[in-house]
């Protein structure tokens, strides 16, 4: 991963503004008529102690960032229900061919439901909150802006 220039990410938030963001807010408007407030998210934030026991629980030397949307309701107050919004899902990832210099080719997503589940390339024994598990519950905003 290179640097980015301010100027580009600059851009690159404008180009997202006018292409997804907004015709993504006037359907999810259409969806969900009895939140007229609702806007699609622009941005989402994690702490680094929570990206660290991502990691760590998994025993990762990688992480996955998957698309998603919310599927279902997140929260009692419709104003900071993330229901319908786009979001990003924190998934650790293992190369175990080439653990100190890890590649997107060899990296397996360490989601699992059961032990049974495991990947037969890992030896992952955690017992951390994150154990096979993803994070989708990052603090985005719009709803909760700073």
């Amino acid at each position: 991963m290179e640097p980015v220039s301010s100027a580009a990410i600059m851009k690159m938030k404008e180009e997202y503004e006018r292409t997804f963001r907004k015709s993504s807010t006037e359907n999810l408007k259409k969806k969900f008529p009895a939140r007229p407030w609702i806007q699609e998210v622009e941005s989402a934030w994690i702490s680094k102690k929570e990206l660290l026991a991502l990691l760590e629980d998994n025993k990762a030397n990688g992480l996955r960032i998957h698309y998603g949307c919310h599927h279902e309701s997140t929260h009692k107050d419709p104003k900071l229900d993330y229901h319908g919004l786009h979001n990003v899902i924190l998934v650790a990832t293992l190369d175990s061919v080439n653990p100190d210099n890890p590649t997107m080719q060899n990296s397996v997503d360490q989601l699992k439901d059961t032990a049974k589940d495991e990947h037969p390339m890992s030896t992952l024994q955690t017992t951390g909150a994150y154990t096979g598990k993803g994070g989708d519950l990052i603090p985005l905003c719009p709803p909760n802006c700073p």
